[in-house]
């Protein structure tokens, strides 16, 4: 594909991932992974995504900083980092059909468990705040980690479990920390592993601006939209990456 086509693609896949980030606080990762792995070779699609998620949390982060739960965020933080080091290795070794296998089966039960939202998760009743010995999110944690350091989705997993648990914003305030730190880990261990971020610096500067902008669009409807109905909007929308990534 020649140059400015490719980028008019990239500019509104990512416009779109990042107002999901603003609106809901997670879900880049689903939407530009898949689809940027289509535009270019899946470990660019899985570097980029980390590279966009720490602006991006490092944006959101200031909003909510003096929200942040410190002192149960950091076990998660650190469970995650642990797994994702495992699985940037894998990434660096694993064939680009296994990871777009890969990718479109986590999507789907995603999808999935997006049109299907248990009404636990849209009552807001659950406030309770994370453990520090909750065994099990330390577990999710860890696997979340290696899931992310491999295809760069660490959200799933930690999302179903968080959100069914806890109330809203804190459930959204605390993943944006937690994320955010991942990012971060996950761009580190992508170097270590010397996974490429093939993507020119003109062409990574106009993306960032345009992450930018979606991102403070997607803050200011938070709290204007209908979530439910904005949530089985994307899962619609994330089935036409999962036939993609499935049949090309």
């Amino acid at each position: 594909m020649e140059y400015w086509p490719l980028l008019l693609f990239s500019i509104l896949i990512v416009s779109f991932a990042y107002f999901v980030k603003g609106f809901s606080g997670f879900g880049p990762a689903l939407i530009l992974i898949p689809l940027f792995s289509i535009l270019y070779d899946p470990q660019t699609a899985i570097s980029v995504s980390a590279l966009f998620d720490i602006f991006a949390g490092l944006i959101l982060f200031f909003f909510i900083r003096n929200r942040i739960d410190w002192k149960n965020v950091w076990p998660v933080v650190l469970a995650l980092f642990a797994g994702a080091y495992g699985g940037g290795f894998f990434l660096s070794v694993a064939p680009t059909a296994t990871l777009k296998v890969i990718m479109a089966f986590l999507l789907l039960i995603f999808i999935a468990l997006l049109l299907l939202e248990p009404e636990q998760w849209m009552t807001g009743k659950q406030v309770r705040n994370i453990a520090v010995y909750d065994y099990k999110l330390i577990l999710i944690s860890m696997l979340s980690g290696f899931i992310g350091g491999l295809i760069g989705i660490s959200g799933p997993l930690l999302v179903i479990y968080m959100k069914w648990r806890h109330h809203k914003t804190y459930f959204r305030n605390q993943l944006i920390t937690i994320f955010f730190l991942g990012a971060v880990w996950r761009f580190a261990v992508y170097r270590v592993h010397n996974i490429q971020l093939n993507l020119s610096f003109s062409t990574i500067a106009v993306l960032l601006l345009t992450m930018a902008i979606a991102l403070f669009i997607g803050q200011h409807f938070h709290k204007q939209v209908d979530e439910k109905k904005f949530n089985r909007m994307i899962a619609i929308l994330l089935i036409i990456p999962v036939i993609n990534l499935i049949l090309f």
